[in-house]
C-alpha cells in the first residue's frame, strides 16, 4: 500500500524536477483534492463501468456519453491526443 502512504502523508511525500506554477499548479490541486476523497483498502482491485446500472462496459453506453456531452464532446480530446492514428481510433471506440 505504497500509494496510500504517499497519500496519507502531510504534506504530500512527492517531489517534481520541475516547479509547477500557473494552471499546472491548479491542477496538481485539483487532482490532491481527488485523491484524498479516495479511500484505499488491501481488496483487489475491481473495475466499475459507471455508465451502465450493472457497472459493465457497453459500446452504447460510451456512444451514448459521447453524443450526449453539453460541454465539450470527450471525442474531441481523443483526436488532439499525440499518439499514432490507429490509436486513437482505438481509444475513440
Amino acid at each position: 500500500a505504497y500509494i496510500a502512504t504517499v497519500i496519507q502523508s502531510t504534506p504530500l511525500n512527492i517531489q517534481f524536477r520541475r516547479t509547477l506554477a500557473g494552471n499546472r499548479w491548479d491542477a496538481w490541486l485539483h487532482l490532491v483534492r481527488h485523491l484524498m476523497d479516495a479511500q484505499l483498502s488491501q481488496q483487489p482491485d475491481q473495475l466499475c463501468w459507471k455508465l451502465t446500472k450493472n457497472g459493465e462496459f457497453s459500446v452504447k453506453s460510451m456512444y451514448l456519453d459521447v453524443i450526449n456531452s453539453s460541454i465539450v464532446p470527450r471525442s474531441k480530446h481523443v483526436w488532439k491526443v499525440k499518439v499514432p492514428l490507429k490509436i486513437k481510433v482505438f481509444m475513440w471506440f
